[in-house]
């Protein structure tokens, strides 16, 4: 690439996204270069750039047999709450779209209207439910309110996508004996893939790493990884920075892996539920 004969807005839009990717990758790489720090180097001041990479810290945390444990939870729990919210929003979206109803409007606005409110909000009554149904230190004690959470995300989505699927072949289908049901799980949803896929990624990654509820609503036998990053802090009367990066790490590779793998699907379902007509 002959830079001198780029245009001025091309180098600035390239400029703009390489400072972009630094801001971004750069505490990425630090996160990643602590974990690796020998232990004597990690309160240097100023820190150290150039070392010998060392497995001390990652050998320390992996050897733990709680590590599993959490790593186990934050996964059933991502994956289930992600399946019910994408499930659910889903067949909420196709009832909106479809069905008239009284307070159609309304209902729509109130549901869509709970991502306005700050998660914290809800905390003391979902904790005091959750505390009297006797859920309190379960997974299914994170599992419903994150379905709760994502649902109106899925729906804002899936609406779109549902709307664009054309009329008539879904009056096609109902007219050749096809049930409500069977139009909503054999016509609707395979060609409203990109959208259950975007909105699947979406609120996976919002499960995988929320940290407020979890903190609040579990102890010890449903504890996740983000909660684990947080006790995991001190150890032998100090704060351990290169155990809390090795956790950093372990809590971010799953969501990065799961990213990259399905990146395009999620710029297509975007992107697709973006164009009208």
């Amino acid at each position: 690439m002959n830079i001198a004969r780029m245009k001025p807005g091309r180098v600035l839009r390239h400029a703009a996204i390489g400072v972009l990717l630094l801001w971004i990758l750069l505490p990425l790489v630090y996160l990643f270069m602590t974990s690796v720090k020998p232990g004597s180097l990690l309160l240097e001041v100023p820190p150290r750039l150039w070392f010998t990479p060392t497995a001390d810290n990652y050998d320390k945390v992996l050897q733990a047999e709680s590590l599993l444990k959490y790593v186990g939870n934050s996964l059933l729990v991502a994956i289930l709450s992600t399946l019910g919210s994408v499930v659910l929003g889903s067949m909420a979206a196709f009832a909106f779209v479809h069905f008239s109803f009284r307070f159609k409007k309304g209902i729509l606005f109130g549901v869509l209207m709970t991502r306005m409110f700050p998660p914290v909000t809800t905390l003391i009554p979902i904790s005091i439910a959750i505390g009297r149904m006797g859920l309190t230190d379960t997974r299914t004690a994170l599992v419903l309110p994150y379905i709760a959470f994502q649902i109106p995300i899925v729906l804002w989505i899936m609406m779109d996508f549902i709307r664009q699927i054309p009329r008539e072949l879904q009056e096609s289908a109902l007219i050749d004996g096809c049930s409500t049901f069977g139009l909503f799980w054999r016509i609707v949803m395979p060609l409203a893939a990109p959208g259950l896929i975007a909105s699947g990624i979406l609120a996976f990654i919002y499960n995988w790493n929320e940290l407020l509820f979890a903190l609040v609503l579990t102890s010890v036998d449903a504890k996740t990884l983000p909660v684990a990053l947080i006790a995991y802090t001190e150890s032998e009367g100090m704060l351990q920075w290169g155990s809390v990066s090795v956790l950093g790490m372990v809590t971010l590779l799953p969501v990065l892996v799961f990213f990259l793998a399905l990146n395009r699907f999620l710029v297509q379902g975007l992107m697709a539920g973006a164009v009208k007509g």
